[in-house]
C-alpha cells in the first residue's frame, strides 16, 4: 500500500460528510484500495484495477457514491476539452459501479451518470455545474449528492423537480371545513382526507374511469342536487363502491376505506361537494395528483397533527418521520428479508424501508398478470374501541401513496386487485384480540424487527394473566413487546426499538436485561431528548440489539466490543406541535451518521474520529459495566461538567458570602419596592 494510502487512513482529521468518507487519493490505485478493503471492487479487469482516481466519496458498505477526476484551471474551458477530461476515467466509474461521476476544476465540476453515459443536468435541463467543496461545506456537498442520488436512474440524467403537490395547504383547508361542519377530530379528519385522496389520486391515475371518476362525480351537480350527488358517491354501485371492490378487505376486515363520516342530509351532501370543490381548486393550480413527491407521503399524517394543539390520540398513530428515517439509515436491508414492526401504526417503518428501493424490491409480471416481490413486509397493530380499525386503513392507504408510481404505471383494475392481495393485505394485519401482537410469539421469524411500540404500565398485569407466552417478566406493555421482538428476531438478525427509559432503569426489569444481555449483541444506545414524540413527554432511546448465534454447545457467545451511545437535543425538528424544520440544529442526523461509521469499521479506529466529531454527545461503553442490577440510562455516564457543555444540564454557579449578601440586599430592595406599591393602592 502507497504511502499516501496509509496518511489518509491515519490522518486524525479525515474529511466527512455525514456518514460518507472522502479520500483524497492521487496516486493509489483501485487494486491498493481495494486489498486495504477501502472500497469494494466489482470487476478483475488489471487494465481498471491499475486505475488512479484522483478522489472519491464512499459509503459504510465501501461502496464508490462519487468518482472524482480532477483537472488544473483552464483545462475545462471548451467542450473538447471536457469531453477529454470525462472519458479518462469515465468507463472506469462505471466499472466499479461508482454512483455518480465528476470530473472539476476550482471552477465548476462536470457530473456525469455512470448508468447512462450521460451529462447530468439541472431542473431546468441545462448542465449541472455547481462546484463541491467537502472540505469547508460538507452539509451543503451532502445534500447535493444525495438530490443527484434521488433523481439520475437508468433512464433519467435530470435532477427532479420539486414537485408541487404538498399536503399541509390542502390538509388545513379540508381539516377546517370538517371542523366547522362536522366538529371532527383531527384523527377523523384525517382518515376522511385520505378517503377523497385516494379517490381524486386512483382517478387522475385512470384506476378509476368513467362514471366511479372525481371529475365525472363533480359534473353531475349541473344537474343534480347536493343530496343525490353524495348518495350515489356512497352507493354501492358508485366510485366509494368501485374503491372497496378494487381493493377487497383482508381477513383481518379490513380494507383501503371502512366506515364513513358523511351520511345521508344536507348539511353533509354541501360539506361533501364543499371538499370535491377544494380538491379541484387545488388541482387547478398545481396539477393532477398523479406523480407525489416524497414529502407529501412522508408529511401527510404530520401535517394534520400541527393542526390541533391535542396530539394524544394522533401520536399513536405515527413515530415522527425524522425518528423513522434515521432508524431506518441504522440497518441494512437486503433481498429476501422479513421485516417486521409489531405496532406499524400507519406503517411508516416498513414503508421508509421500501420508498426509495420500490422497483428493486418489486415487479409486475405483465405477461402472467404476477405481482413478484423479493423482500417479506409484516405490520401488526391491535383494534382499539378508540380508534376501531382506522390505524391499519390509514396503513393501507399510506401503502398506496408510496406506491404511487407503481400503480401509475399498472393503472388496470387486475393490477389493483393483485396489488390489494399481494401487498396491502399481506402487509398488514389487525389483531382484534385483547393482547393484539402479543397474542403469540414468533420465535425466530424476522431478520429484521423495527419498532416503536405502546409504553403502557396500567393494565399490563391483566395482560400478563391472558398468556403463558412471556417469561422474562418486566414492567409495564413495553417489556412484554420487548420481550417478543427479542424471541421473533431471527438469531443474527437486528431489533431497532424505540423504548422508554424504565426498560433501562427500573429494577423490576433485571429479568429482562438479564435476557437482553445473554441472546443480544447491544449495538447503540441513543438518548433522544424529551418530547421527541407528539403524544408524550417521556423519556426515550433508541435502543438497537444484535441477536447472538448459538455457540455448537447451545450456548451464546460474549460481546466482545463497546456499545455506541450518543446523546441527542435534537432532531431535527421543533419539539413542540408544530414540528417546523430544524436542519442545522440535528444531533439524531449526527448520531446515525457516527454510528454507520462505528458499525462498519473497526472500533478503536474509528473512535477518536467520533468522538472529535461529536462534540462530547458520544462514548463507547464498556459491555463490562452493564449487568442487570444496574440502570442502563447512559447520561450517567456523562459527568456534570460534562453534561453541562452539552447542554443536557445549566451551569450552577458557586455563589461567594459576598454575591449572597448582595442578593439578600436586592430582595430586600425589591420587597421594600411592593410594599410601597401596596400602600399606594391600599
Amino acid at each position: 500500500m502507497s504511502e499516501q494510502t496509509k496518511q489518509s487512513k491515519e490522518f486524525s482529521k479525515p474529511i466527512f460528510i455525514g456518514e460518507w468518507r472522502v479520500y483524497d487519493i492521487g496516486s493509489t490505485t483501485l487494486n491498493d484500495l481495494a486489498k486495504e478493503k477501502i472500497i469494494n471492487i466489482h470487476t478483475s479487469d488489471s487494465k481498471v484495477l491499475n486505475k488512479k482516481p484522483d478522489a472519491l466519496i464512499v459509503d459504510t458498505n465501501k461502496e464508490i457514491i462519487l468518482y472524482v477526476e480532477s483537472k488544473n484551471d483552464g483545462k475545462l474551458n471548451s467542450d473538447k476539452q471536457i469531453s477529454k477530461a470525462i472519458s479518462q476515467q469515465f468507463s472506469t466509474s462505471q466499472k466499479v459501479k461508482a454512483r455518480i461521476y465528476a470530473v472539476r476544476d476550482s471552477v465548476k465540476t462536470i457530473w456525469m451518470n455512470p448508468e447512462t453515459g450521460n451529462q447530468i443536468m439541472d431542473e431546468h435541463g441545462n448542465p449541472l455545474l455547481t462546484n463541491i467543496h467537502p472540505a469547508s461545506m460538507p452539509k451543503e456537498t451532502e445534500n447535493l449528492l444525495k438530490k443527484i442520488l434521488s433523481s439520475i436512474s437508468s433512464n433519467n440524467d435530470n435532477l427532479l423537480k420539486h414537485e408541487y403537490l404538498n399536503p399541509t395547504d390542502l390538509a388545513v383547508k379540508v381539516h377546517q371545513k370538517l371542523w366547522i361542519t362536522k366538529n371532527v377530530s383531527p384523527s377523523t379528519a384525517l382518515y376522511t382526507f385520505v378517503e377523497f385522496f385516494l379517490f381524486k389520486f386512483l382517478s387522475d391515475l385512470g384506476v378509476l374511469k368513467g362514471m366511479y371518476s372525481f371529475d365525472y362525480l363533480l359534473s353531475l351537480y349541473e344537474e343534480n342536487s347536493e343530496i343525490d350527488v353524495l348518495n350515489t358517491y356512497l352507493s354501492n354501485n358508485g366510485a366509494r363502491g368501485k374503491m372497496k371492490k378494487l381493493f377487497p378487505k383482508s381477513d383481518d376486515g379490513t380494507g383501503i376505506i371502512n366506515g364513513n363520516i358523511f351520511h345521508e342530509n344536507n348539511g353533509d351532501a354541501k360539506t361533501f361537494h364543499a371538499i370535491l370543490e377544494t380538491f379541484k381548486s387545488y388541482e387547478k393550480e398545481n396539477g393532477k395528483f398523479i406523480n407525489i413527491s416524497k414529502d407529501f407521503k412522508s408529511q401527510l399524517f404530520e401535517s394534520f397533527l400541527k393542526q390541533d394543539s391535542d396530539s394524544k390520540n394522533m401520536g399513536q398513530f405515527f413515530t415522527p418521520l425524522k425518528i423513522v428515517d434515521n432508524m431506518v439509515r441504522m440497518v441494512d436491508v437486503k433481498s429476501k428479508m422479513s421485516i417486521c414492526d409489531p405496532a406499524c401504526g400507519v406503517g411508516k417503518f416498513l414503508l421508509e424501508i421500501v420508498s426509495d428501493r420500490i422497483n428493486e424490491f418489486y415487479s409486475y409480471d405483465n405477461e402472467n398478470k404476477k405481482l413478484l416481490s423479493s423482500i417479506s413486509l409484516t405490520g401488526y397493530d391491535k383494534y382499539s374501541e378508540d380508534n376501531e380499525d382506522k390505524i391499519i386503513i390509514l396503513a393501507k392507504a399510506n401503502t398506496l401513496i408510496y406506491f404511487s408510481k407503481m400503480l401509475s404505471e399498472n393503472p388496470s383494475a387486475t393490477f389493483a386487485k393483485q396489488f390489494s392481495n399481494e401487498i396491502l393485505n399481506k402487509c398488514f394485519e389487525l389483531k382484534h384480540s385483547t393482547l393484539g401482537t402479543l397474542e403469540k410469539v414468533e420465535d425466530n421469524k424476522y431478520d429484521l424487527i423495527l419498532a416503536n411500540p405502546p409504553y403502557v404500565v396500567n393494565g399490563s398485569a391483566e395482560m400478563r394473566k391472558l398468556t403463558t407466552d412471556f417469561e422474562w417478566g418486566g414492567l409495564g406493555v413495553e417489556s412484554m413487546f420487548l420481550e417478543w421482538i427479542i424471541r421473533s428476531v431471527k438469531e443474527g438478525g437486528i431489533a431497532n426499538v424505540v423504548i422508554p427509559d424504565g426498560i433501562l432503569s427500573n429494577i423490576n426489569n433485571k429479568t429482562l436485561k438479564t435476557k437482553i444481555l445473554d441472546c443480544c449483541y447491544i449495538e447503540s444506545i441513543i438518548s433522544l431528548p424529551i418530547k421527541a414524540f407528539f403524544n408524550t413527554p417521556k423519556k426515550t432511546y433508541i435502543l438497537t440489539l444484535k441477536k447472538k448465534v448459538k455457540n455448537e454447545d447451545k450456548t451464546y457467545p460474549t460481546q466482545n466490543y463497546p456499545i455506541f451511545t450518543y446523546i441527542c437535543s435534537s432532531i431535527g425538528e421543533t419539539l413542540d406541535v408544530y414540528r417546523f424544520d430544524t436542519p442545522d440544529d440535528n444531533d439524531l442526523k449526527d448520531a446515525v451518521d457516527n454510528y454507520n461509521l462505528w458499525r462498519n469499521s473497526t472500533p478503536e479506529i474509528i473512535q477518536d474520529i467520533i468522538e472529535i466529531r461529536a462534540n462530547g454527545r458520544f462514548k463507547a461503553l464498556d459491555i463490562s459495566e452493564f449487568s442487570s442490577d444496574k440502570s442502563w440510562i447512559i447520561e450517567n455516564w456523562w459527568s456534570e461538567e460534562e453534561k453541562v457543555a452539552i447542554g443536557l444540564k445549566r451551569e450552577v454557579k458557586k455563589q461567594s458570602i459576598d454575591d449572597f449578601i448582595d442578593l439578600i440586599s436586592e430582595t430586600e430592595d425589591l420587597m421594600e419596592g411592593i410594599k410601597e406599591e401596596l400602600e399606594c393602592l391600599k
